[in-house]
């Protein structure tokens, strides 16, 4: 029972144990390396890097091409629905509702279409960021060795800092001379995969 120890015995257990506690946290700071801390802004070459602004021009680029080449069939689509619309009173019934569901079928087509040109789009944006990541890895662990950190943080985590724990600009200036530039590729995808993802519309009404 506690109440039949010795004031001496609780103490010797207790000294005991802390020197067991000692020895472990010894033995555990001999295998783990001191934290070494270096910090990165990961928004920061996503908007400065050379590689970074070059994907945001081909981007745009794509994104112009694309608006201009669906507006153009936006156009033919709306005058083949105003002529259909005009015919109404026109063509025997069963004549305009052939007509009406061909018209629904270009309609559902260019929706696809849509559909599946922003997959390609966004698809296109994956790969080029994977790229990207592939050439700043051996970056980032050179950065490590060249300044003996242990640990790298991206800056959005850290509340506080000192002042020269920050490479974002180091990464950035090896990032440009590694990888300055690179093609964004729209791969290749079946119209079947934007079926079902966009919403078709209303067919034409008698």
């Amino acid at each position: 029972m506690i109440d039949k120890l010795s004031i001496k015995q609780i103490c010797a257990g207790f000294a005991a144990l802390i020197t067991v506690l000692v020895i472990n946290n010894i033995a555990i700071a001999q295998d783990i390396p001191a934290a070494k801390i270096i910090v990165i802004d990961n928004r920061q070459i996503s908007a400065n890097a050379a590689v970074a602004k070059d994907i945001s021009r081909q981007v745009s680029q794509i994104e112009s091409q694309m608006q201009i080449e669906l507006q153009g069939i936006e156009a033919t689509l709306k005058a083949e629905q105003e002529e259909l619309q005009s015919q109404i009173n026109m063509i025997p019934q069963d004549a305009y509702n052939q007509r009406a569901q061909d018209f629904q079928l270009k309609v559902n087509q260019y929706q696809q279409n849509v559909q599946r040109k922003r997959l390609q789009l966004e698809r296109a944006l994956v790969n080029a960021d994977a790229e990207v990541e592939r050439a700043l890895k051996p970056i980032l662990q050179d950065v490590l060795k060249q300044t003996g950190a242990t640990l790298l943080m991206d800056k959005t985590i850290i509340i506080e800092q000192v002042p020269g724990l920050d490479v974002t600009t180091r990464v950035i200036e090896q990032l440009d001379l590694a990888m300055p530039s690179l093609q964004v590729v729209l791969p290749d995808l079946p119209e079947a995969a934007a079926q079902g993802q966009g919403q078709a519309a209303p067919a034409a009404q008698q």
